[in-house]
């Protein structure tokens, strides 16, 4: 064996996750896994993570973000209900994260060892837009305004909140955005960083289940386990992974039954080193929702540092066994309809703080997936 392979066989797997309904909350618990690292796009990946059900809808995000992935590349199925049907995969797995991050460093393994067993690309190698040969120079365009230039639509003028001419981007983010939860969808119009249009598409086989869990409390609380998955994707969004990586391993810790005394002494250091971060002063004045909104539930008014103090005080208070808590339910789907007014002229990074703070769990849509 080659230096090269050796070094590589050592190195954890750099996996995209593209997380169907039901399996967005397991994947986070990867990041506290050492023998993975998830990456936010897959351009940074030599795995694909195929996790729970995929809406029929979404397919096409699938098989473009399984091309988007480099080559040598390779993929794995995880759960039940995970639909690999639209990507070739080398293993397919119903079990927990460590026997998902087993087969996908066997998977790795073999990548290393012969890059050729790469995935073929799914995709037609052609381009979106017809633009080659059309305009007076062929680069797609209509002279100064218009067209396709070399494939991609012209962003054009349009007046913004301010009144002020500037160019509008259209885009359509998601179902597989690492900062979003899986399967939201975003058609949006920016000017600049700011928001001026946003519709929110939730998959049409989404099932609204509110349920905060089997009703026990306790350090072995499925609120409480859900709640840490959330916190370990909300620090991940605002770059604070070793953070995220030590939520993800108490929501491990919690599944696996732990003693209350070293989950609730693990959660009161986490709980220290992120007032430390200076994270929470950052969300001071970000979304706020107030009791007039049809979001303005107790758990959910005021801004989204707000949201963030009662959610850890939750996650704490259920590890010490003081009760289950409402902060730690989460939003029901029919909450997507309220999004549009709130994010409207945010920025880009408000409205994402926003979306995460709230709490917009996929897991809650689970016709089939990862428990």
């Amino acid at each position: 064996m080659t230096r090269r392979r050796r070094l590589l066989h050592g190195l954890p797997v750099p996996v995209f996750a593209a997380a169907g309904a039901g399996a967005w909350g397991a994947v986070q618990e990867l990041r506290g896994h050492p023998g993975v690292r998830l990456v936010p796009t897959p351009r940074w990946a030599a795995a694909l993570l195929i996790a729970g059900a995929v809406d029929a809808e979404h397919l096409p995000a699938l098989r473009r973000v399984h091309d988007q992935t480099p080559h040598p590349r390779t993929a794995v199925a995880w759960g039940a209900g995970a639909d690999a049907a639209a990507v070739p995969v080398a293993a397919r797995v119903d079990g927990g994260t460590d026997e998902v991050v087993r087969a996908l460093r066997d998977a790795f393994t073999a990548l290393v060892d012969d890059p050729s067993i790469t995935t073929a690309d799914l995709l037609p190698d052609r381009d979106p837009n017809e633009w080659r040969g059309v305009g007076p120079f062929g680069q797609g365009g209509e002279g100064m305004m218009g067209g396709t230039p070399y494939g991609r639509p012209m962003a054009m003028t349009g007046d913004d909140r301010d009144g002020l001419a500037l160019d509008q981007l259209r885009l359509t983010v998601g179902p597989f955005l690492d900062a979003l939860p899986a399967a939201l969808v975003l058609d949006v119009v920016l000017q600049g960083d700011v928001l001026q249009s946003v519709d929110v598409v939730a998959p049409s086989a989404a099932v609204d289940d509110t349920s905060p869990g089997d009703g026990r409390t306790g350090a072995g609380s499925p609120a409480a386990r859900r709640g840490l998955r959330w916190l370990s994707h909300a620090l991940h969004v605002h770059g604070l992974d070793a953070l995220a990586a030590r939520a993800a391993i108490l929501a491990a810790a919690v599944g696996a039954g732990a003693d209350q005394a070293v989950l609730s002494g693990g959660m009161r250091v986490l709980h220290r080193r992120i007032r430390r971060s200076g994270v929470l002063a950052t969300l001071r004045g970000v979304g706020h929702v107030d009791s007039a909104s049809p979001l303005g539930d107790d758990h959910v008014r005021g801004d989204a540092r707000d949201r963030w103090v009662r959610r850890i005080a939750a996650i704490d208070d259920t590890l010490r066994e003081r009760g289950q808590h409402r902060a730690l339910a989460g939003l029901p789907r029919a909450a997507h309809q309220h999004l549009p007014p709130l994010l409207r002229g945010a920025t880009w990074n408000a409205a994402v703080a926003t979306i995460v703070s709230l709490d917009l769990d996929a897991t809650r849509w689970r016709p089939a997936g990862v428990a």
